[in-house]
């Protein structure tokens, strides 16, 4: 009793009973009100719930004149517009390599990989899963990889940052890894198993891409060659009716989709600045000849 009198209740005792008032409120007379049959407190009671339905009122209103109208606007429930290229992402299975490359390809575009993050990461998960199995005939390795805590590494986003900065051999030569490992949420003493993480999951898958585009641009370079030969003209033109007739055969047999994707060149990440290179070497000689100046 003491204590609630000295945070500022007012105590009133009756009998064995007692009954306290917050600060500056005086006791109320508790007597009984002729008009409404009902105590002063009753009262009371009665208009503090009033006012707490009042406030509920108020809000109700708020969000029916505001918010629901807002919403109703923006016509999200009725929405029947289709995204293809999530549909086609989803929908993509890996059984050759050419799948790999088409999802590579995206990956290309970095607008398109903003956009669709959550879904590549996904999918690029099982296709390296896809890769290590059916290529390497490695089953042993967890996707995604962990460190010894539990703490997983994002592949997608370590492959977009190592392509970022030239690739494997350039990170390495540039001393960045310990740069990628503080951009993937890593501290920089994690820069040793960053690399060998990309070394065991996407070192071999990326050279094989690369080794496939690289054939595909000298095939497609040799073709342009020939092209002013009569040989080639006839290739041409026998190369032509075939893709027509399969075409043709396609378009029965099943339906096309195409992804919303730029893949071009201004989109990829390979125009990015590279980070500047660290080198170690050259700032201990800075630090030894500032140590040396200050010696003397």
């Amino acid at each position: 009793m003491n204590q609630l009198t000295l945070q500022g209740f007012t105590v009133k005792k009756s009998g064995d009973t007692c009954r306290f008032f917050p600060m500056f409120c005086p006791p109320v007379l508790n007597t009984i009100s002729d008009v409404s049959s009902l105590s002063k407190e009753e009262e009371l009671g009665l208009k503090e719930r009033q006012k707490v339905l009042n406030l509920n009122d108020v809000n109700e209103k708020y969000k029916h004149d505001y918010l629901n109208s807002y919403f109703k606007e923006l016509n999200v429930s009725n929405e029947q517009e289709f995204d293809w290229s999530r549909m086609i992402i989803r929908a993509l299975e890996f059984k050759e390599f050419s799948d790999c490359q088409a999802l590579l390809d995206m990956i290309d575009d970095r607008d398109f990989v903003f956009k669709y993050k959550h879904d590549l990461e996904m999918k690029f998960e099982t296709m390296v899963g896809w890769f290590l199995k059916e290529k390497m005939e490695i089953t042993t390795r967890i996707i995604p990889p962990q460190l010894d805590d539990g703490r997983k590494i994002n592949l997608l986003s370590l492959y977009v940052m190592v392509e970022k900065d030239g690739g494997y051999q350039s990170v390495t030569l540039d001393n960045l890894w310990s740069a990628i490992a503080k951009d993937l949420g890593f501290e920089y003493q994690d820069e040793d198993f960053i690399r060998i993480i990309y070394a065991m999951y996407l070192d071999v898958l990326v050279f094989y891409y690369k080794f496939k585009s690289v054939q595909k641009k000298a095939q497609d370079k040799e073709m342009l060659e020939q092209e002013g030969t009569p040989m080639a003209a006839n290739e041409r033109s026998r190369r032509c009716k075939s893709a027509e007739a399969d075409s043709s055969q396609n378009d029965k047999e099943t339906e096309n989709y195409a992804l919303f994707t730029r893949n071009m060149q201004d989109g990829s990440w390979i125009l990015h600045k590279k980070r500047r290179r660290f080198n170690f070497s050259e700032a201990r000689k800075a630090v030894d000849e500032a140590n040396k100046s200050v010696m003397m």
